[in-house]
């Protein structure tokens, strides 16, 4: 009897050893592009979809940038190199709220810095002080991938 144990124990090890997992290809440079598109488009379809659903009267600028003006302002337009201190409300596309001025504070940025994210040094040049404004922005003009590393998490 123990003979039979040791046998069939041999021979399922020999069976679990003797198969090799399969090599995954690494991604070429094209399929990286390729997947990129895709998410690009992907992309861009749910933020065209949930504009038209909140009637946001905007048009995606070549760069990927949805800017919705909803008050003017009556201050001199915003330059590059310009300090300005925004009200703001951070959210995902779905209503998740990560950050807000009244919980977190004003925010104060040197605008075409770079400290910030994109999609604000692109925004704000197009708006007077005191306006008002919706800025939706591609993943990779805001948190990108990887998230803001605090209550953002990166792309799924």
């Amino acid at each position: 009897m123990s003979k039979v144990l040791f046998i069939a124990a041999i021979v399922l090890t020999l069976v679990s050893c003797s198969q090799e997992q399969p090599r995954r290809r690494m991604p070429s440079r094209d399929d990286l592009i390729e997947y990129n598109r895709k998410l690009v488009h992907r992309d861009s379809m749910v933020i065209a979809t949930y504009c038209r659903a909140q009637s946001l009267d905007t048009v995606p600028s070549r760069q990927g940038l949805w800017l919705t003006i909803t008050s003017e302002g009556d201050g001199r337009g915003i330059e590059s190199g310009n300090v300005v201190t925004l009200a703001y409300r951070i959210s995902d596309i779905d209503g998740t709220e990560y950050y807000t001025s009244e919980r977190d504070g004003h925010k104060q940025i040197a605008v075409g810095s770079g400290q910030d994210i994109v999609a604000l040094d692109m925004a704000l040049p197009q708006l007077k002080l005191g306006s008002k404004a919706t800025i939706i922005a591609m993943p990779d003009q805001a948190y990108g991938l990887v998230g803001d590393e605090n209550r953002i998490r990166g792309r799924r």
